[in-house]
């Protein structure tokens, strides 16, 4: 391994890891939190919980000391907007014995003109050093108030979830497509766009020959160790002729794998095209794992790309690795 795929491996292994899962409320987000879970299962993991609210000048305080009411949002149950979705999320965590309730908590609070209850955060800390945050701010959109979010704590990745909002209850917000795509095409972490997301079924890597999916296939094999996912690695041949390249990359990414110390569980070529492909493949596995490397400069062609038509047509989850 050269010096920037040791980097790449040290810093996956090495540093905390740190997961944002934006809640909306909707069921998704919950499953997106139980994934969550999974890859911050080790002593090294920080999960943030966020929330994201518009502006809301004719808040209802009813009287209430809104100082008083932030420092004691959860104990009193009190019906602010989001906290609902928070404390569903927190009680989630300790039915699932990741958290307990005797966690040291600290809360903190910044004042947003024109909106009552501004920013609030809960932090629980661990004897271990584990950290869980619930997060209620308030931003002008969902999308901005999450990319800004995952660029001031550099998470390594941001869960949220792409619901169907008539499948959903009338508390819940559910993300809408134009909110999940800019977050999957403008963040600067890793992405897992949620769509049905099931655990237990593994990772598709898809490869393409490039060094961003070989990097991909790399990181990734590290992050499926983190929650006991298998991978398996997939490449596309447009027709027969290509096979013998596409298993050439395959075996590229497969040596590479194996000499970070991990194993793969499969490995399965297609010929035709690679979107009807991948999503087709994909449908039998938790995440569709996709290289995400950001261009600056072509954002505006995305919407054209391969990756954009998956993250469009997939039934099921899409991780885009960066």
């Amino acid at each position: 391994m050269n010096a920037l795929e040791n980097d790449l491996k040290d810093n996956l292994e090495n540093k905390t890891f740190k997961v944002l899962v934006c809640i909306d409320g909707t069921d998704e987000s919950y499953r997106g939190l139980r994934y969550a879970v999974r890859l911050g299962s080790g002593t090294d993991a920080n999960i943030t919980l966020l929330y994201v609210r518009s502006v809301d000048k004719d808040l209802h305080t009813d009287g209430l000391d809104m100082r008083m009411a932030r420092e004691n949002m959860l104990d009193w149950g009190l019906e602010m907007p989001g906290m609902a979705a928070l404390k569903r999320g927190l009680d989630m965590l300790v039915d699932m014995d990741y958290m307990d309730r005797d966690w040291c908590s600290e809360t903190s609070h910044v004042d947003i003109q024109g909106d009552p209850l501004g920013d609030n955060l809960v932090k629980y800390t661990c004897d271990d050093g584990r950290k869980v945050t619930l997060k209620l701010i308030v931003a002008p959109s969902p999308d901005l108030g999450i990319l800004d979010e995952s660029d001031l704590e550099d998470y390594d990745i941001t869960i949220a979830s792409a619901s169907d909002p008539e499948k959903e209850n009338e508390l819940s917000i559910s993300f809408t497509s134009s909110v999940t795509d800019r977050i999957a095409t403008e963040s600067r972490n890793t992405v897992i766009i949620a769509k049905a997301l099931e655990e237990n079924h593994g990772h598709l890597v898809c490869l393409n020959g490039s060094k961003a999916s070989l990097n991909t296939a790399r990181t990734d094999a590290i992050l499926a160790n983190r929650c006991n996912c298998p991978i398996t690695l997939f490449s596309v041949a447009s027709d027969a002729t290509e096979v013998p390249a596409a298993q050439a990359i395959i075996d590229e990414a497969k040596n590479a794998i194996k000499a970070d110390g991990y194993e793969i569980a499969g490995e399965k070529i297609a010929i035709g095209d690679p979107v009807e492909e991948i999503i087709e493949e994909g449908k039998n596995y938790s995440l569709i794992v996709l290289s995400g490397e950001p261009k600056v400069g072509i954002r505006r062609f995305f919407k054209s790309s391969l990756i954009y038509q998956i993250l469009d047509q997939a039934q099921n989850s899409v991780l885009l690795s960066r």
